[in-house]
């Protein structure tokens, strides 16, 4: 691929498709009314001219699905006009399928392809998809791609799949399904959760160990069969053993997000593109630039685990009794009931757990935490911020989340631990105490707690005046609180001596101070790694050591994957493996014929017998 083409700028078209996949990163988006559906088409062929601009040959289209555009055709045909050597995009295949406006799409510039494809049959496609019929117009359109070989316009082909509940333990047989339909690189991927697709993706999301068995079993496949596996957001050392199987070449490529600003790819999306943690086999890996790491959302429970238990050690249970355990969306049932017991035992008389609606415990995680000793469950509740970084955000709160945790809560016992909601003291938080998500609350004490208004960053007014009308418009919410706690974690003294005091005497007894709570710090208080950060309370505090300084927090390592490093001799093993398969041909090997990192070369500059084995990677989904 890097012999061929050089940089590829991939350019996210809109959120509107026309399958429905369980998956998607983008339903959330989806689901908000006034989100834009799709970049204008002046503002794609901008960031076309932006890549020319900065030496990008090859643009690739993605969405959402690009084909349904009103302007697909004039997209490609614009950026073969400019002077783009390559034009691909990633497609569902079902518009493509008919021959005629495949056609169209070939004729107007298009020179490579990849098609989504979720399973080895029908049903599994299609129910991944929510679109009826979809699994038989993407063979279709791979059909039609590689009916072009021979021809004098071949279109490139690849495949992608992201791995979920339905489809790992046939992911050899997918394999077996696309080489007989000519298909010669295979892209594999395995499902990401995020703020966005978390309650539908977390129902399929598949353990990294099942994954990787998966896996295994299809590049194997691949070996006997003659076509390449390549691996999106999953590290190659994972599968040392079957290297000469694997698609290693790499080269660079830059994203345009649809919310991006217009001459800066990846400006306005960062958090997007966050959440990947290294492994110790990083350090002396020659793939650093083409590896990101392991994705946070598939690391071992042991390894998430462990970080809240080195923290929680960290911390003087004589100087913060009481604790509060947050950023623990992705630990399961079990692994809460491990950390929460962890606090117990290193003497927190005091343990809180703050939940966003994004657990992937659900309500295990509330009967774990009760059984492990916690005093307290605080829902946290997130309005939405149109001035943050964060798109789901910035269009969106966490209400719907919060809601679900709400009904799985109504079912749960909680015996003698207390429940409580943690708001910003505005309207946002009045309609939502007002709404049909808290119908469940009318029949469960809890308490609420506030965040202080003046140490948020981003509110104007600073006074705490705030609280009080909060105060009274909260006497005609539909969920009555039995406390209301305003939360001032270690308070600086101009607070405890004008504040605090009179803000006392203004709400005349109506409220109540917490002044000692201690968010235990980890890395998920980190953007980087916040990909679910519902849970994170945001009320301030400071955690400080013994020599008075803020406690450092500690990288996520994945410690418990067990790997060993890509090196240039395990490259030159694999490269001699591939030499002496008998399916060997210039071109259509799996390890590209230079060392990564030393730029684009001589040795596969040579065309492939068949363009599908050298197909670009249009950019995949997540």
């Amino acid at each position: 691929m890097a012999a061929t083409h050089y940089r590829t700028l991939v350019i996210e078209t809109g959120i509107l498709c026309n399958n429905r996949c369980v998956f998607c990163y983008q339903r959330g988006y989806r689901a908000i009314p006034e989100y834009p559906k799709l970049v204008p088409g002046e503002e794609v062929r901008e960031r076309m001219r932006w890549g020319l601009a900065n030496g990008f040959d090859e643009v690739s289209l993605t969405g959402g699905e690009p084909t349904v555009r009103p302007d697909f055709l004039e997209l490609v045909r614009y950026a073969r006009e400019i002077g783009y050597r390559r034009m691909a995009i990633t497609t569902n295949g079902w518009r493509l399928a008919s021959p005629d406006f495949f056609q169209e799409a070939c004729a107007a510039g298009l020179t490579s392809l990849g098609v989504s494809i979720h399973g080895p049959t029908a049903e599994i496609h299609d129910a991944a998809t929510g679109h009826p019929g979809s699994f038989l117009r993407a063979q279709q359109t791979i059909r039609n791609a590689v009916a072009t070989h021979g021809s004098s316009r071949p279109i490139r082909l690849n495949t992608f799949t992201v791995i979920h509940r339905g489809n790992v333990d046939r992911l050899s047989e997918m394999g077996e399904m696309l080489a007989g339909l000519g298909v010669r690189l295979l892209v594999f991927q395995p499902g990401i959760l995020g703020k966005s697709n978390f309650l539908e993706a977390a129902r399929v999301q598949v353990d990294l160990v099942e994954v990787v068995d998966g896996l295994r079993r299809v590049i194997l496949e691949g070996q006997r069969r003659g076509f390449r596996v390549k691996l999106f957001n999953l590290p190659p050392c994972l599968f040392r053993d079957v290297l000469q199987g694997l698609d290693l070449d790499a080269y660079e490529r830059a994203t345009f997000r649809e919310k991006d600003d217009a001459n800066k790819p990846g400006s306005t999306s960062r958090g997007d593109e966050a959440g990947y943690m290294r492994l110790p086999a990083c350090a002396s890996c020659v793939l650093p630039g083409s590896c990101p790491g392991l994705h946070v959302t598939l690391a071992p429970q042991e390894d998430l685990a462990a970080h809240f238990e080195e923290e929680i050690g960290a911390i003087s249970s004589w100087h913060h009794p009481q604790l509060w355990l947050a950023g623990t969306d992705l630990l399961r049932a079990s692994s809460l009931y491990r950390v929460v017991r962890k606090a117990r035992l290193a003497g927190f008389p005091d343990v809180r757990v703050t939940f966003g609606g994004s657990s992937v415990a659900g309500r295990a995680g509330f009967q774990a935490v009760r059984q492990a000793g916690a005093s307290e469950i605080i829902l946290v509740h997130h309005a939405k911020n149109p001035g943050s970084g964060d798109r789901i955000l910035c269009h969106a709160g966490n209400d719907h989340h919060l809601g679900q945790a709400l009904q799985d809560l109504a079912s749960v016992p909680l015996g003698p631990v207390r429940l409580s909601l943690l708001v910003f003291p505005d309207d946002d938080a009045l309609a939502f105490l007002d709404s049909a998500e808290m119908e469940p609350l009318r029949r469960i004490p809890f308490d609420l707690h506030l965040r202080a208004p003046w140490r948020e960053q981003d509110v104007p007014s600073m006074s705490p005046g705030v609280v009080c009308r909060f105060l009274d418009g909260l006497k005609h919410a539909l969920a009555q609180p039995g406390r209301v706690i305003l939360q001032t974690p270690w308070p600086h003294p101009w607070e405890v001596m004008f504040a605090l005091p009179w803000l006392a005497v203004r709400a005349a007894g109506r409220l109540r101070f917490d002044l000692t709570a201690t968010v235990m710090p980890t890395a998920f208080a980190d953007r980087h790694y916040s990909v679910l950060n519902w849970s994170l309370p945001h009320v301030g505090g400071r955690v400080l050591g013994e020599q008075g300084k803020l406690l450092p927090v500690r990288d996520l390592l994945a410690r418990a994957v067990r790997a060993q490093p890509i090196t240039k001799e395990s490259l030159i093993r694999a490269r001699e493996g591939m030499a002496g398969s008998p399916d060997a041909r210039p071109g259509g090997g799996g390890i590209s014929g230079r060392m990564p990192g030393e730029g684009p070369g001589t040795a596969g500059s040579r065309p492939p017998p068949n363009p599908s084995a050298q197909g670009p990677i249009p950019g995949p989904r997540t």
